[in-house]
């Protein structure tokens, strides 16, 4: 039987969430004087005024992207908890190491955009102003639309709270009772949900990358292709960095999915110059991916149910 247990015997949850002050208004047309209708409804889905520029959170918007990046980078989609994914516990400490290079990354960026903040503001407001006593339809409406606009700019300080980034590492546990023993039963399905899609996350994901390298050896074999090889250096470099994030997170120790990355590796580095012979390769390794996910499933449940309790707890 399969536990809530055994499953974080390998790994921890992690749950994260990003914070952003979006820096935009969205104005109606009764907010300038001007009569509902339905061409002016459909002009007005685009009514979105921005109060600071777009460039102005380049570095906040990287520190996010690399944050995010990592986490997934990292960790497997949790499909029973929105926001939530798995993290093998090989991979807790240099995701954290990363995280808090990011955050700094963040937290400088932030105070950067908060030092140019009132700057910003005088510059952008001439324009909205501009905008909105050429949209209006009288002048007394302009006037109240741009009022309502100043209104919209929070304080430095304000501004500064409507920033973060958070996560947090935390496992389910089951407490040895009778009645938790009774609960467990009942989070079979679960659980065996939850590894089921950690399969095939990982095995979808090497797929797509194999179908993508598949198209491109087609090409070459039928002359199509820049490359003689089928595919070239950048290609090769994707592939390279999927194989080693399946192989990262392949925790559950699905066997076939280990050989089939072994198989893509050594065709990756293989001289084959015949496109025939890499199409039929690829064309096989795209097929073991697909076959028999239940088996895979089922080999991973015994293997976590005969690893032995947890001994820490995040």
């Amino acid at each position: 039987m399969v536990t809530w247990n055994d499953l974080f015997t390998q790994g921890t949850l992690i749950d994260y969430s990003v914070h952003l002050w979006r820096a935009r208004i969205q104005l109606k047309p009764e907010d300038l004087g001007i009569d509902m209708t339905d061409d002016i409804q459909k002009a007005f889905s685009f009514g979105c005024h921005r109060l600071a520029p777009s460039s102005a959170f380049e570095e906040i918007n990287a520190a996010v992207g690399g944050w995010e990046r990592d986490i997934k980078e990292h960790s497997l989609a949790f499909p029973i908890l929105e926001g939530v994914r798995y993290v093998p516990d090989d991979q807790v400490k240099v995701l954290q190491q990363k995280l808090d290079i990011h955050l700094r990354e963040f937290d400088i960026a932030v105070e950067a955009f908060i030092a140019q903040y009132e700057n910003m503001m005088q510059e952008m407001l001439p324009v909205i102003e501009q905008a909105l006593l050429s949209a209006a339809k009288t002048p007394e409406a302009a006037s109240a639309a741009i009022s309502r606009v100043t209104q919209e700019y929070p304080s430095r300080e304000k501004v500064a709270q409507k920033f973060g980034l958070d996560w947090n590492f935390f496992t389910i546990a089951i407490p040895a009772s009778k009645e938790a023993a009774v609960t467990a039963r009942s989070a079979i399905p679960q659980v065996q949900k939850v590894i089921s899609s950690m399969v095939e996350q990982l095995r979808n994901e090497l797929s797509d990358k194999v179908v993508g390298l598949l198209d491109l050896a087609k090409k070459a074999k039928d002359g199509k292709s820049r490359t003689k090889e089928g595919f070239g250096l950048a290609s090769r470099n994707s592939a390279l960095a999927v194989l080693d994030k399946v192989d990262r997170l392949n925790v559950l120790g699905d066997s076939v999915l280990r050989e089939q990355t072994q198989l893509l590796r050594s065709l990756l580095d293989s001289s084959e110059t015949d496109m025939g012979n890499v199409v039929n390769d690829l064309a096989k390794i795209k097929g073991n991916l697909v076959a028999d996910i239940a088996s895979a499933t089922a080999a991973a449940e015994k293997k976590l149910t005969g690893l032995g309790n947890r001994k820490i707890a995040l």
